[in-house]
């Protein structure tokens, strides 16, 4: 008896993980794309949003980074606004906007070239492009030599679920670093700007060796509400730079993104590199993006130069969080099967609705205090299974391998 139990908690066990590979198998089809309006809600969140959204403790703001917005200048007008920004000696500026070809403005050219080549320490955009019939990256886009000669490179790719420009693009995480065919390494674009101002603390970060990394949100710029934390970088518009509407001691010292923040600060109408992010008050059917690419630089920035790091669960441990909680899972419930049957539906769906709340509480309490992204979606799956699954494997799997389930099942009783 005792072996025969822990032989049906095994196959029970083996079971519903089949029907967990089916139900993804079926979804990898779409299956189900019957109930897009409903996936399209909830298909972009993470239970971690919540934390970021609703939950996250009002942060400092970082004094170390300023975002200088380019809006729509002339590259005429962008040399001039380095040259004023430059002059108050920043640790480094980078330039997050390319300048792919020369233009009919041969004099604006020339004066973007000549103020770039001033700048001490500068930094560059680059985007490295993913080739997928070698499964590699095989090229980097860059601006035009003119304008490159006394700039380091670095990619400023975020990693994004979007297709085309204007699709969703959520950014939760990025690449501290990425390798090509050839065997070069590139630097993020904030990686290499953190560089300068904390160069331990930057190769630190690239040390823990992740492919991809969380990108833990500090906050933002002038949104107007788009996210809980507006204003927690200083960010100098087109007007205060001509203007010389700030102080030199907010330049001095600091890391200084040079980037596009719409039209003016504040601009929500405008979408050019605005992404979703989980700061996002709307964590549930977003209608509108809420932060500039400029923005998300800032944030992973400052996250290297405080060592904020975002803690993850790797492939395996997830998968073997799930299977352990399943088997534990399967032989409660296996046993409740045999020897309270007729509580069996009850008992279970209570105790599955407890794990539910309970791994959920877990997942938001271990990144709220520990900064531990604790991803137990494949956890949720196996739970949501587990009850119903075991009820099928018993009733119809293992009744359709005994000869007295079958013969009960094709018996005509008379009546």
């Amino acid at each position: 008896m005792f072996r025969r139990f822990w032989r049906d908690v095994i196959l029970g066990t083996l079971f519903i993980i089949s029907l967990m590979l089916m139900f993804r198998s079926v979804s990898a089809f779409k299956v189900f794309d019957i109930f897009d309006p409903i996936g399209d809600a909830f298909g972009d969140m993470e239970f971690t949003d919540i934390y970021f959204s609703q939950l996250l403790d009002d942060p400092i703001a970082d004094e170390n980074v300023v975002l200088v917005n380019m809006g729509l200048e002339s590259r005429a007008g962008i040399a001039m606004m380095i040259d004023s920004i430059s002059q108050h000696n920043p640790a480094v500026i980078g330039v997050d906007s390319f300048f792919d070809y020369p233009k009919e403005d041969t004099l604006g050219d020339m004066m973007l070239m000549d103020a770039l080549s001033r700048v001490e320490n500068l930094i560059m955009v680059t985007k490295v492009l993913y080739n997928p019939e070698i499964d590699a990256i095989d090229s980097v886009h860059t601006s035009w030599p003119w304008f490159t000669f006394n700039a380091e490179p670095a990619f400023a790719n975020l990693i994004t679920d979007a297709e085309v420009q204007e699709d969703l693009k959520m950014c939760r995480t990025f690449n501290p670093t990425l390798t090509s065919i050839d065997s070069v390494t590139h630097t993020a674009f904030a990686v290499k700007l953190a560089s300068y101002l904390a160069p331990e603390n930057a190769q630190t970060f690239i040390d823990r060796g992740n492919e991809e990394e969380v990108i833990n949100y500090r906050g933002n710029v002038l949104d107007y509400g788009a996210t809980k934390f507006g204003n927690k970088y200083y960010a100098l518009d087109v007007g205060d730079v001509f203007g010389a509407n700030y102080t030199p001691d907010i330049i001095e010292g600091k890391v200084v993104i040079f980037c596009f923040l719409g039209e003016y600060l504040g601009d929500r109408e405008n979408f050019e590199d605005k992404f979703f992010t989980p700061l996002n008050e709307k964590y549930i059917g977003r209608a509108f993006p809420d932060m500039y690419g400029g923005v998300i630089h800032a944030n992973i920035v400052s996250m290297i130069l405080n060592e904020n790091y975002i803690f993850y669960l790797e492939e395996w441990q997830k998968i073997a969080v799930a299977f352990i909680m399943l088997f534990l899972n399967i032989m409660a419930f296996s046993w409740i099967y045999k020897k309270l049957p007729k509580w069996y539906d009850g008992i279970t769906k209570v105790i599955q609705l407890v794990e539910f709340v309970g791994i959920i509480y877990i997942m938001i309490y271990f990144m709220d205090i520990f900064s531990f992204k604790l991803d137990l979606t494949l956890l949720l799956f196996a739970v949501a299974l587990s009850g119903d699954g075991l009820e099928v494997f018993y009733g119809v799997v293992k009744n359709s391998l005994s000869k007295e389930g079958r013969k009960e099942l094709f018996k005509v009783s008379r009546l």
